[in-house]
């Protein structure tokens, strides 16, 4: 099989979804309402009432909601290791210590660490800082005492405030302070900010908004870090183009673009709870006009149940994902520009456009159709190793043989579960096939502008001329080849096997995949990968009501993956990603697998903690959207993260 059949086979998998009408009658997610081109007009405010914008050089806001008490968390989590010798230092360094060095003894006594501080980072090239601190309102009655104060009128930006100008008391060397610094005096009681910048144009352009934006808004996590949405965009423009000219590669560049550009934000907040830590991640949208914001900013109701289908998915899961996944008028842009971009670079190698637009129409039938997906990925890491040691233990004639075995060992399994009855699966994947099929023969049998016709196969079906201009030659090829289905799988299970060769030297060994695609009742389970007796196991352990026990669901650690309301979930590990990212297509991918492994091996808990994570998306009426990620990291695989960190 050339491309055309190959690709929807890897898409159906990868992409699964329901179809826009399940059965029993159930009603999936009403679609959310595209976004008009403007938000309705807003009640002009005067100028005065308006909050402070935030400053134009702003690239990030730090918030910490307790110095002492995070300070603390963090030195007894890094005690004993290299992180800690180098953040904390050989003696038992103090919050109160820096904040003395950088404000002076004697403003550094007046403020309370063990509220939030709040910093504003300008600048991205040569970063600076503005804090704002917090001062007890029994210091209050005091500060007039110890420093000279004047009160601020010629800045716009600061009126109302104090500009700390010295301490009082001291020797006149001794009444300088390291920092421009001022004083809000705050609206109610406990609210004051002491304000503090390297110069009074940072100080202006900060403060107000430090005090009036972003004190106020409520900080649940322990510390959080916020990104404007413009340093988003600027960080994709200056991010370099690959060398792609590909239709396709233009089109992924153009979605990334238009993605980024309503971002109005992303943060990332960490919450201690012992032993463990919550990893927070969010996104605001400022729109969801993108074909990829649509995409992945679905609203879930609030009483949406996880897919009863994650819990069915084998026990050695390392990586699993479920979704309740968007509507298809929402998936339809991505979609189109998707398929647009694959359908206008195989005419460009020479396939046949109607018969492609065919092929394109019937897998759209099947991918990117939108409702609930799950799916589960693991692999067999120590026979991995077994075989990796043995090919770089060999010589000779021998290490060809024992490369194929170290590539296939690295080989993940995959399962896909959608809510769907197996026969649309199944004749779908059947049509692809045969209308790959003869896409490969009209290409074959049609010549080249400039070139005589390639033989059928020779580049993976595309044209000699276009395949060898631009070194673009296919690597492989594979032929599809529906045969019987194992008797360990339920009646009417498709079996198509995957045979791959090599063209080129530098291609993966030969290699045969195989996909199932299992009825089980009005459900449809997908399996893929290159151990069929791996694959047939586990879709077995997913489809029979009798192996539970065998099962995710029967695991510890998976009861928060059953809170309802959220958008999409799942659970992941260190080893589980390591495994999914080793091809060992070549011998180079073959070391560095080898490499990854060992040092899996030298952490901790060996990579293996499993780190549930649940997502959730907000669609108010506005046409603005919030994405939310949170990832639940046990103790054990902190130290994991903290060891492979300073490898």
């Amino acid at each position: 099989m050339k491309r055309a059949v190959l690709l929807p086979l890897i898409l159906t998998a990868a992409c699964a979804g329901a179809s826009a009408s399940p059965p029993g009658g159930a009603a999936l997610l009403a679609p959310a309402a595209r976004p008009a081109d403007a938000e309705p007009a807003r009640a002009a405010q005067p100028a005065e009432a308006r909050p402070p914008a935030a400053p134009k050089e702003l690239s990030s806001v730090l918030r910490i909601a307790d110095v002492r008490r995070t300070w603390g968390n963090v030195a007894q989590l890094l005690a004993g290791t290299p992180f800690g010798m180098m953040l904390l230092g050989p003696g038992q360094m103090a919050p109160e210590m820096l904040l003395e060095e950088a404000l002076g003894p004697a403003l550094a006594e007046v403020v309370d660490l063990g509220k939030p501080i709040d910093a504003a980072v300008l600048g991205t090239e040569r970063p600076r800082l503005v804090a704002s601190l917090s001062i007890p309102e029994r210091e209050m009655p005091r500060l007039q005492e110890r420093f000279v104060l004047k009160e601020l009128k010629e800045q716009k930006g600061l009126r109302g405030m104090l500009r700390v100008e010295g301490v009082r008391e001291t020797e006149p060397e001794d009444r300088a302070l390291p920092r421009v610094c001022a004083l809000d005096p705050g609206e109610r009681s406990g609210s004051a900010r002491l304000i503090c910048a390297d110069d009074v144009q940072d100080l202006e352009a900060a403060a107000p908004y430090l005090v009036q934006v972003v004190g106020r808004e409520p900080l649940e996590a322990d510390a959080r870090v916020e990104v404007p949405g413009r340093i988003i965009v600027e960080g994709v423009e200056s991010t370099p183009d690959e060398d792609d000219d590909s239709h396709a590669g233009n089109v992924g560049v153009e979605l990334v673009d238009a993605f980024a550009r309503e971002i109005e934000g992303v943060s990332v907040d960490l919450t201690w709870v012992r032993p463990d830590i919550e990893v927070g991640f969010g996104m605001r949208f400022a729109s969801r006009r993108s074909p990829l914001a649509l995409a992945v900013t679905p609203a879930a109701p609030r009483d949406a149940a996880t897919p009863p289908a994650f819990f069915r998915l084998p026990r050695d899961t390392a990586i699993a994902f479920y979704s309740q996944g968007a509507s298809r008028a929402e998936l339809t842009p991505l979609r189109e520009a998707f398929f647009r971009g694959i359908r206008d670079d195989m005419v460009d190698e020479g396939y046949d456009a109607p018969g492609l637009d065919r092929f394109m129409d019937r897998l759209g039938a099947l991918a990117f159709t939108g409702g609930p997906f799950v799916i589960g990925s693991g692999g067999d890491r120590a026979a991995a190793d077994k075989a990796l040691a043995a090919y770089q233990g060999g010589k000779g004639a021998p290490r060809t043989r024992t490369r194929k075995a170290a590539r296939g060992a690295l080989q993940s399994w995959f399962l896909v579960a959608v809510e769907e009855p197996a026969q649309a699966w199944i004749s779908g994947v059947k049509e692809l096939i045969q209308l790959g099929e003869e896409l490969d023969k009209k290409t074959a049998s049609a010549p080249a502008a400039g070139s005589a016709a390639p033989a059928a196969g020779a580049t993976g079906g595309a044209p000699k001329g276009q395949a060898a201009k631009a070194g673009e030659e296919e690597k492989e090829i594979t032929d599809p080849v529906i045969v019987r289905a194992p008797a360990a799988l339920p009646a009417g299970t498709l079996h198509v096997e995957l045979r791959s060769r090599p063209l080129t030297k530098d291609a993966p060994p030969a290699h045969t995949s195989h996909l199932y695609v299992v009825p089980a009742g009005q459900r449809t389970w997908i399996g893929f990968g290159e151990d069929a007796a791996a694959v047939v196991e586990r879709l077995r352990v997913a489809a029979d009501p009798g192996r539970d026990e065998r099962t995710l669901g029967a695991a510890p650690g998976v009861e928060a993956l059953r809170q309802p309301g959220t958008l999409a979930g799942g659970l992941f590990s260190l080893a589980g990603w390591t495994m999914l990212a080793a091809s060992g297509d070549t011998p180079e991918a073959l070391d560095d697998a080898a490499n990854a492994l060992a040092g899996l091996a030298r952490l901790p808990s060996r990579g293996e903690i499993s780190m549930p994570f649940a997502m959730t998306s907000e669609v108010p009426g506005s046409g603005a959207a919030r994405l939310s990620a949170r990832v639940r990291v046990p103790s054990a695989g902190i130290h994991d993260v903290l060891a492979l960190l300073m490898r």
